[in-house]
């Protein structure tokens, strides 16, 4: 019934367009062709826009309104690569065509090319500073960059030759709050991505742990996504043997709307010389106001900190929520959580966070405040936490470096007090993390260095710990 109506109404508008001239009621093949491609665009249907399309243009070589949307249709299907190229066709033979070059530049921001975007959207400016389009797009890749002043001030020009634009004062209203405004993706562009990822930590207490893990995550179709994750985790220590673990979980990810997520998964761990153990995960995120993100979980997961924690082979089983709400250069993140341990032991954890952003070509600074607690009913003494009670309050500083498209740097810094043990005083603590991220094309490198007291989600030590991943995205 859905396709009927889709063609029926594609058939009243192509009727409907073309009923003006007496002598024509029914509309060209090429036009039928493109009415029918919107119909499907329309309807989300980009697979079946593009077949239609494509179809169209082997008929009709020679007209680029059928090429300009098979390319629309393209950067929707998530082909971004195919759809420059078909922009680039058009402006071969039409090197004017105003809506081409618009959308050139749009599926250039949307493959993370901000810099070659941007040079369309300011040549269109340069010929009429009242382009809306053009000022919206412009502004949407420097967001992106994370320089808001300079969008700001695109946008404010904007505003000055379209004073009653409800999409640029939306767009403003979005930069102002931090949010990704005006030209958004409807949906990801690249949905597949393959990962591996290699982590080391050495603590004081002696302990040292590597991390090999590999992610593939593939998009079953828009809004839905499959994850497959296999890890292998060495560890030994001073009195205690190589332990290998390994773990293997897959999960499913669904976004019925802009405002929900849900997610829901499971495998099995396996300890050194005993059967699989069963783990799962099941979460909700959701935004039931502008600016607040709400969260939720059921979860049974391994306990592996150390050598001598997982010779135990513990998992713990229980619920977390997570609260985070974001406007302007403000962030504010609560979390919380209580497991059920397999060794008969009762964990919580709340953690919160307040964060204070300043934005400058090239540079965004932070600051504010991170508070930790973690507790235990017992203190079994096997090596997942020791002692029964942590609780942290430290400062934050930092800045993120982006000096250009292909390259994210970070440095981040923390410094407070903490208590390791009940009713036991404060004393000095501090953190420090230092974060590289590269871009090369379809590649995403990482590299990262890390030194604090919280080296374990469930065990407070003084660590050095690395991490290193490459993702391939597709």
């Amino acid at each position: 019934m859905g396709r009927l109506k889709g063609l029926l109404t594609a058939a009243i508008v192509v009727a409907i367009c073309f009923a003006g001239n007496g002598t024509r009621v029914l509309a060209s093949d090429e036009d039928s062709v493109l009415a029918a491609g919107q119909q499907a665009m329309l309807e989300r249907h980009y697979r079946q826009a593009v077949h239609v399309l494509r179809n169209g243009l082997k008929e009709h070589p020679e007209d680029n309104r059928l090429r300009l949307e098979l390319g629309r249709a393209y950067l929707s299907a998530g082909a971004g690569g195919r759809a420059i190229r078909i922009f680039h066709e058009i402006l071969r033979t039409e090197p004017d065509n105003r809506l081409a070059k618009l959308e050139l530049g749009r599926a250039l921001g949307f493959t993370r090319h901000f810099q070659d975007s941007s040079e369309i959207y300011r040549e269109l400016l340069d010929v009429n500073p009242a382009d809306e389009a053009a000022a919206i797009g412009l502004a949407s890749n420097l967001l992106h960059q994370q320089r808001s002043s300079e969008a700001r001030d695109v946008v404010d020009k904007a505003l000055t030759f379209h004073s009653n634009s409800l999409r640029l004062q939306e767009y403003r209203d979005r930069i102002e709050s931090g949010q990704l405004g005006g030209e958004e993706r409807e949906v990801e562009i690249r949905r597949n991505s393959v990962e591996t990822e290699v982590d080391y930590v050495n603590d004081s207490a002696g302990n040292h742990s590597w991390r090999s893990d590999q992610r593939v995550e593939f998009g079953i179709k828009p809004g839905l996504t499959n994850r497959l994750f296999f890890e292998q985790q060495f560890q030994h220590s001073l009195d205690d043997s190589l332990i290998t673990v390994q773990t293997f979980t897959e999960q499913l990810r669904w976004r019925p709307t802009e405002s929900l997520l849900v997610s829901a998964g499971g495998g099995a761990v396996i300890f050194p010389r005993v059967r699989p153990h069963p783990i799962y995960e099941t979460s909700l995120v959701f935004q039931p106001i502008q600016h607040l993100l709400l969260g939720a979980g059921f979860s049974r997961v391994p306990i592996i900190p150390t050598a001598e924690a997982t010779e135990h082979r513990v998992t713990a089983q229980g619920w977390d929520a997570s609260a985070g709400w974001m406007q302007g250069q403000w962030q504010i993140n609560v979390r919380g959580s209580r497991q059920h341990y397999s060794d008969e032991n009762i964990g919580s954890r709340q953690s919160a966070e307040v964060i204070r952003q300043w934005t400058a070509p090239r540079l965004t600074f932070e600051a504010g405040y991170r508070y930790r607690r973690q507790s235990f009913d017992h203190d079994p003494e096997h090596g997942y936490f020791s002692p029964d009670n942590y609780q942290s309050h430290l400062a934050l500083g930092g800045a993120v470096f982006h000096p250009g498209k292909r390259y994210r740097g970070e440095l981040l810094g923390r410094v407070g007090l903490e208590s390791v043990g009940a009713r036991q005083d404060f004393r000095r603590a501090w953190e420090i993390s230092v974060r590289n991220e590269l871009l090369l094309g379809n590649w995403t490198l990482e590299l990262d260095y890390s030194k604090y007291h919280l080296v374990q989600d469930t065990g407070a030590f003084r660590a050095d710990a690395g991490r290193f991943a490459f993702t391939y995205h597709f």
